[in-house]
């Protein structure tokens, strides 16, 4: 596509003047990326032309200039890259010019034409040819129109096709604005500025139509005082748009001078301004699309890394290669020198013992069997629940351990989602949307004054979507005998007879999904129990793994019944190790070492399996055992004592139990092995009121035995090691004390409490008789009978309570002096 300009030169002679322009039909050639019909074009030509004077009389020099369109792509923005994908060298397009390109060869040509040069527009996607010819002064428009004509002519024949427009073809004359600021796109709309007096539409209109077809020409109100004045033209291509900038810049109209413009309309989309004035309908519907994406796209690739991780899939160590290099390498090797060298010993058999042995028997019958019900793992805080459940599944392969406590020892709930799926394996995992969802929802809520329905996010809901998950990849790890056997037993009972018989699998392919520190005490109330509970039971209903629940709270029982009611739990219940147990495994961790006092030291330290791993480790680095001991048993005093009574005056503020509660408790259990729950609870320190002892069992500093019923029934220290540290405490006279001074005025306050209280209820019975006489208020003179009997309890009461006093008065004094002395 060309348009043909003429411009003067300092020593042009004007032969037509502007107002005597002509325009004249021409062709318009199709160019596509596909083989068409060629279309029909038109070519207006503006007869303004210059001549320069030469050495003949009868000739002229002629200066003219060509644009052809469609040479490169429109640049519509800083985004489009497809000027990338084309050359502007102005070099290679002189080379194509003159090579017959874009127009026949000069000797073809008529009154010796000559390309003068290139000047690329590759913005507005066009390109300026300057050309000289020589013809004689009164032939000029004739030479002119047979030059367009045989440049038309040209291009219609070759048929040259750009791949990156579908425009027809035209060629104009005019006087352009040759421009290259950097942030001015072509657009559709022009903007022509009126340097005289208006120009009516009309008008308008018979110059600015030929360069396309026009939607639109509107003229700035009359009323308007905005300068300067203009009108709005509006193409149906951009391409004409262009066309008409380029040709009709600068010309005058009516002795109006027309500058334009490109006017970059503002766009409007109909979808988007329906939906933002309808947001009680958008807002639920984006929120449904954005979950039916999560739904269709990152579920499945979660389900794939759950998978994964259940599998131990890409996890080398289970790879068959890598264990036989490694059982015929690094395993021979290791056991030599575990024979070498009884220093490197493990404690990975620290847990085994006959009675253990038994427990772990079960453990492993259970998980052969297909699921049924819930397999519980009860005992203390570090007597190797978890080491043992570990050893039993090392060589599982489909396998899920998820470690409460470190779930729950989060900073804030999206680090509690995070560590949740990182257990796992749910990923990828979003846990800022969390945040941003519920800002979304309540910036809805302010604007279309009501909630999006399934937008926003909570921590209960990314729970609850992880462990959706989890269910799912578990159902396809699971053996399918398993399931569809499940699937059976749902259906109706006339249906019964499809059900196999006999069952086929391998246990060795039912998954396993381990909880380990279940409902810790400390955090008993947290939603996230709740999920797992159902999580398992799902599993275990639906016969698709093995949950086997961890802890050392025996109240989960009461807790997992409600999640699978009508059925009967597999539970073990791991102890700490007989004396006769530990000072076994002692010894056989510590042989050829100085054993002398061991006994004694074992039988102070007790059976827990986490405090005899410390004892042999200081035996084997050359201690003693009584001295390993005293170490032992020196660190547990400290921690009883800032956990018990806190490092200051402030700390025990914090403390959700007084010091003289926990020095009851601590004295007792100093001589006895167990204390009664409820005698500790209706003493009159606690006065019926447990919620100290529980916060103390909270703390581990004691440990609360309990019925199959979940009653409580004993309480017991925290660990065997901390009996010897509370004998070790009560040893110090001053600190004894200190601590009875203070438990003699706790008992002295309430005494003197209720004392107080008998008193005031004899003052209100004495009120009730008259001064003068000693009489009745109420009838007789005579006291009733009742009122007597009630004065005569009383007066009963307070006689012991002031016996009471007296003692702890006594009591009070002589530990004062015992104080005053230092112990």
């Amino acid at each position: 596509m060309f348009r043909v300009l003429q411009f003067q030169t300092s020593n042009s002679k004007t032969i037509f003047s502007r107002n005597d322009s002509i325009y004249k039909p021409f062709l318009h050639l199709s160019r596509s990326l596909t083989i068409s019909p060629l279309k029909k074009q038109r070519v207006f030509t503006r007869h303004k032309v210059s001549t320069t004077e030469t050495a003949t009389e009868t000739d002229s020099i002629g200066n003219g200039r060509f644009y052809y369109d469609n040479v490169y792509p429109l640049k519509i923005g800083s985004f489009d890259i497809r000027h990338f994908l084309v050359r502007s060298n102005r070099t290679r397009l002189e080379e194509k010019l003159k090579a017959g390109k874009w127009i026949p060869a000069e000797c073809e040509m008529p009154y010796n034409f000559n390309i003068k040069g290139v000047e690329p527009r590759k913005k507005e996607g066009g390109m300026f040819v300057n050309f000289v010819f020589r013809v004689d002064p009164a032939q000029k428009k004739k030479a002119l129109e047979e030059i367009t004509q045989k440049v038309q002519t040209f291009l219609k024949d070759k048929s040259i096709v750009p791949w990156f427009n579908v425009r027809p073809t035209e060629a104009y004359l005019g006087e352009p604005f040759i421009e290259d600021l950097s942030n001015r796109y072509p657009a559709s709309r022009l903007r022509v500025e009126f340097q005289g007096p208006d120009i009516p539409i009309e008008t308008l209109y018979e110059h600015f139509r030929p360069y396309g077809l026009i939607r639109d020409i509107s003229l700035l109100p009359e009323s308007s005082k905005d300068l300067p004045r203009y009108a709005m033209i509006q193409y149906s291509k951009m391409r004409s748009a262009t066309s008409a900038k380029n040709c009709i810049h600068g010309m005058f109209v009516n002795a109006t001078r027309l500058n334009i413009v490109y006017d970059m309309p503002l766009k409007t989309n109909m979808v988007y301004n329906w939906m933002a004035s309808h947001p009680r309908i958008t807002v639920p519907l984006i929120a449904a699309t954005v979950a039916g994406i999560t739904y269709t796209i990152f579920d499945p690739i979660r389900v794939f890394f759950i998978t994964s991780k259940t599998t131990q899939r890409f996890n080398i160590q289970e790879n068959r290669l890598y264990q036989w290099l490694r059982k015929e390498t690094i395993d021979r090797l290791m056991a030599f020198r575990e024979k070498s060298d009884d220093n490197d010993e493990s404690f990975e058999d620290l847990s085994t013992w006959k009675e253990r042995e038994q427990e772990e028997s079960k453990l492993r019958n259970w998980l052969k069997e297909p699921p049924e019900t819930f397999i519980v793992l009860l005992g203390p805080n570090g007597s190797g629940k978890s080491s043992l459940i570990n050893k039993i599944i090392q060589e599982k392969r489909n396998k899920v351990f998820i470690k409460c406590d470190v779930i729950l020892n989060s900073r804030d709930e999206n680090e509690l989602v995070s560590k949740l799926a990182r257990q796992v394996g749910y990923f990828p995992v979003f846990t800022l949307m969390v945040s941003l969802s519920n800002l979304v929802d309540g910036l809805a809520s302010a604007t279309i004054g009501q909630k999006t329905v399934g937008f926003s996010s909570t921590t209960d809901t990314e729970i609850k979507k992880i462990l959706d998950a989890l269910t799912i990849a578990l159902h396809d790890i699971a053996p399918e005998s398993l399931t569809k056997k499940s699937w059976y037993a749902h259906k109706k009972s006339r249906d019964y007879l499809e059900s196999p018989m006999v069952e086929s699998y391998d246990s060795a392919e039912i998954p396993i999904v381990v909880i380990d520190a279940y409902m810790t005490k400390d955090k008993e109330s947290h939603e996230l129990w709740d999920h797992l509970a159902k999580l398992a039971a799902l599993l275990v209903e639906n016969r698709v793994a093995h949950v086997v629940f961890v802890s050392s709270n025996i109240g989960i029982i009461k807790h997992l019944s409600r999640a699978l009611p009508n059925k009967t739990f597999n539970y073990a219940v791991l102890s700490d190790a007989p004396h006769e147990r530990a000072i076994g495994l002692v010894k056989r961790h510590v042989h050829n070492k100085n054993l002398e006092g061991l006994e004694a030291a074992v039988g102070a330290l007790g059976g827990r399996l986490t405090d005899l791993k410390l004892f042999i480790n200081k035996i084997r680095s050359g201690q003693k055992p009584n001295d390993a001991l005293q170490d032992l048993v020196a660190k547990a005093i400290i921690d009883v004592r800032k956990l018990a009574f806190g490092d200051d005056s402030e700390d025990a503020k914090t403390i959700s139990w007084s010091g003289v509660q926990f020095w009851k408790v601590m004295k007792e259990l100093s001589s006895e092995e167990s204390l009664s729950y409820d005698a500790v609870k209706f003493s009159p320190i606690f006065n019926g009121d447990d919620t100290p002892i529980r916060a103390m069992e909270q703390a581990e500093l004691i440990s609360i035995t309990q019925l199959t019923n979940g009653r409580p029934y004993t309480i017991k220290p925290g660990k065997p090691l901390y009996q010897a540290a509370f004998t070790e405490i009560i040893s110090d006279g001053l600190f004894a004390a200190t601590m009875e001074l203070q438990t003699a005025e706790y008992l002295l306050s309430i005494e003197n409490n209720k004392i107080k209280k008998f008193e005031d209820e004899l003052e209100k019975l004495g009120s009730l008789f008259v001064k003068t006489d000693g009489k009745w208020l109420f009838g007789s003179g005579h006291v009733p009978e009742p009122v007597e009997h009630r004065v005569k309890f009383l007066l009963s009461l307070l006689k012991k309570r002031h016996i009471r006093a007296e003692e702890y008065q006594k009591q009070i004094e002589e530990l004062k002096k015992v104080v005053a002395k230092g112990g």
